[in-house]
């Protein structure tokens, strides 16, 4: 069977930078667009993911194909309730906070 082409095994470098505790915003708006066309109702219980919030970043990792991902902390509000979430976030949804 011929084999597969790729990357011989070369080296490509670090992938994960690990940077403390830093503080940016995050554009949920821009992370969670709405729909082209979207026709709803407003739900003032609902989840309030159409603000910048600041958030907590903790790393940074590229994608395979070098792209740049922050992992980030932050909250979402919600009436009466408040969520931790934790994911990787593409770097275009952040920035550093003042």
């Amino acid at each position: 069977m011929k084999a597969i082409g790729g990357d011989n095994g070369q080296r490509h470098g670090q992938v994960y930078y690990p940077v403390g505790h830093r503080a940016v915003l995050i554009d949920l708006a821009a992370l969670f667009p709405t729909p082209p066309h979207f026709v709803g109702r407003y739900q003032p219980d609902g989840l309030q993911i159409r603000a910048v919030q600041t958030a907590v970043l903790t790393a940074w990792m590229r994608d395979e194909w070098g792209y740049f991902f922050g992992r980030v902390s932050y909250t979402v509000k919600a009436k009466g309730r408040e969520e931790r979430v934790t994911h990787w976030v593409p770097a275009w949804a952040l920035k550093p906070a003042a």
